[in-house]
């Protein structure tokens, strides 16, 4: 049996390798050295390590191979509460999932709106439910609608599908959102901001509606386990293929492969820049055409907000315009002015990369004396931390004279 190790005595064991690993990659501000080196692969390590950690368990894990191989799905609603409906009633006994379903009478109320359900659905690709019959009623359906909030778009949205009542019993229903529903309005996100295809929106309730023959007929509905799905994706197994022709480099004979794949690659991903372009650029060209003159709905501060704006956008264009030499003063000036803006505006970017280094430099300096498991005062802790980066920095000097020394000799 292994032995119990304080979680304390492993905070400071944490504690002292990090600072070790710090000081050591801190050494390179003096010059390139064999301690550095020694740490900056030690972190390669780590980063290359932890990345393919990453990779099979937010990537290939959730999105490819349970996506290929399994049926994910969330709830929509469950029915295992009472409900607050009249014709409406929760049974204990008869139900498929949890701990009851909801006994519906068409006759008595014919159109149930549930709407404390779940509304991030992602990117499904069908609907499961569990409909039970007490009678079948051959002429008659239960339509089910969904209620969509799509926030790129400016109304709601809907998606209708009818379910036949032909049958008695239980029968779980399958529902294809591409074939089965008919939609109004746009129900699916953008592909730029979610990075998925088909991501439907925010549902915001979800309505069963008995028709006219199935009310007369006086059968009872049971519902149960309502659940959004995606399914097998088998056709997935392909990107294991052409994933491992990318490593046909390493085979002079099969390096084909690899160029192939690449080639692919490299067109989806051009494709793909040059949409993103034209929806960015689109967007950013009405925005430049701004009003200048104040009214009712422009005050005078954003109208002249405005007027700033357009003449350094005029300005920067001017300096960018090389079709015809900048002899004019009414070209030269403002282009002048221009290539003065971006400057400015370069060392603004400049200045906020300074300020991200020394971000990072204060967060490191918070480890090493703030977070620190010396049991001292924080000025004791600089002064041992200081001691400590001496003494690491003596050490990559060393390392480097002596590399000087056999390069001297040899």
């Amino acid at each position: 049996m292994l032995p119990v190790v304080p979680e304390s005595a492993v905070n400071v064991i944490v504690y002292w390798l990090g600072v070790v690993c710090t000081l050591s990659i801190f050494t390179i501000l003096y010059g390139e050295n064999r301690l550095y080196r020694l740490f900056e692969h030690f972190f390669i390590g780590l980063a290359v390590g932890y990345g393919l950690f990453i990779t099979i368990r937010d990537v290939l894990d959730p999105v490819w191979w349970r996506a290929m191989a399994t049926e994910s799905s969330g709830t929509v609603f469950a029915f295992d509460k009472s409900p607050q409906m009249t014709g409406v009633t929760l049974d204990t006994v008869e139900k498929r999932e949890g701990e009851g379903a909801w006994r519906w009478s068409p006759r008595q109320t014919p159109r149930l709106r549930l709407t404390k359900i779940a509304g991030e659905w992602g990117a499904p690709n069908y609907l499961k439910l569990w409909l039970r019959l007490s009678q079948p009623v051959p002429d008659g359906h239960v339509t089910l609608r969904l209620h969509i909030t799509n926030p790129d778009a400016r109304k709601p949205a809907t998606m209708t599908a009818t379910i036949p009542t032909d049958f008695a019993g239980w029968r779980e229903i399958t529902l294809q959102l591409r074939r089965d529903f008919q939609v109004q309005g746009n129900p699916y996100r953008r592909f730029e901001k979610v990075g998925r295809h088909r991501v439907v929106g925010i549902v915001t309730a979800v309505d069963f509606i008995a028709d006219e023959p199935l009310q007369r007929s006086g059968a009872t509905v049971h519902l149960d386990a309502l659940r959004h799905c995606i399914g097998y994706r088998w056709w997935w197994a392909g990107a294991l293929i052409w994933g491992l022709m990318f490593y046909t480099v390493l085979s002079p004979r099969l390096g084909w492969m690899s160029r192939m794949a690449l080639s692919v690659l490299m067109g989806l991903q051009a494709g793909y820049t040059f949409k993103a372009f034209v929806l960015e650029l689109g967007p950013q060209i009405a925005d430049s055409f701004r009003p200048l003159v104040p009214s009712a709905k422009l005050t005078m501060a954003a109208a002249i907000n405005n007027a700033i704006f357009v003449l350094v956008l005029l300005c920067v264009m001017t300096y960018f315009f090389f079709s015809i030499e900048h002899r004019h003063p009414a070209i030269r000036a403002p282009a002048t002015l221009g290539r003065w803006l971006l400057m400015l505006t370069f060392g603004i970017v400049f200045g906020n990369t300074v300020m991200g280094r020394f971000s990072l430099f204060i967060g490191r300096l918070d480890f090493l004396i703030l977070q620190s498991q010396i049991p001292f005062t924080v000025p004791v802790r600089a002064l041992i931390i200081a001691l400590l980066a001496v003494a690491m920095f003596a050490l990559a000097i060393w390392t480097v004279q002596r590399e000087q020394r056999k390069q001297g000799g040899t």
